[in-house]
């Protein structure tokens, strides 16, 4: 079966720093991100068939509320928590930075729209050297928040 690692998990695994920042912004830019979520939801809402009534009745008075045992496999799920909580350390980033940066990252991160450094740069009324600088700018920026030291 197909493992799906959140950017917490990959940081446990030891990537390379500039290797992990980048699959950051790229799983963020092209939705990777918010599929995982969706995924580990729909993956969570799938019956369990484990029956631990071996050879009693059934419970006449039982009242099942589906909406907030849903509500509680989803809260202590620690993979889909460690996913929402990647998707909350960006969204909280990018409140950080300016338009022009947001529009960089976004341009050159999302893997559904392939761009090379010349069409970003072309996009965005820059040099390609000064698009490098900005994303190692980005980066450091990064590098140096609190949301580094938590999941990245």
């Amino acid at each position: 079966m197909y493992q799906i690692k959140s950017v917490t998990q990959n940081y446990l695994l030891g990537e390379k720093m500039a290797d992990r920042i980048d699959k950051y912004f790229s799983d963020y830019y092209s939705g990777v991100i918010d599929m995982q979520i969706k995924l580990r939801k729909d993956e969570l809402k799938l019956p369990v068939g484990i029956d631990e009534n071996i050879g009693g009745g059934k419970a006449e008075n039982k009242r099942s509320f589906p909406l907030e045992n849903n509500m509680i496999i989803e809260e202590s799920d620690y993979t889909l928590q460690s996913f929402i909580r990647d998707k909350e350390f960006m969204d909280s980033f990018l409140k950080m930075l300016i338009d022009e940066e947001r529009a960089l990252l976004a341009l050159r991160y999302d893997r559904r729209r392939r761009r090379s450094w010349v069409q970003v740069a072309k996009m965005l009324n820059k040099s390609e050297r000064q698009c490098y600088r900005d994303l190692d700018q980005i980066k450091d920026t990064y590098r140096n928040s609190l949301f580094y030291g938590d999941c990245g």
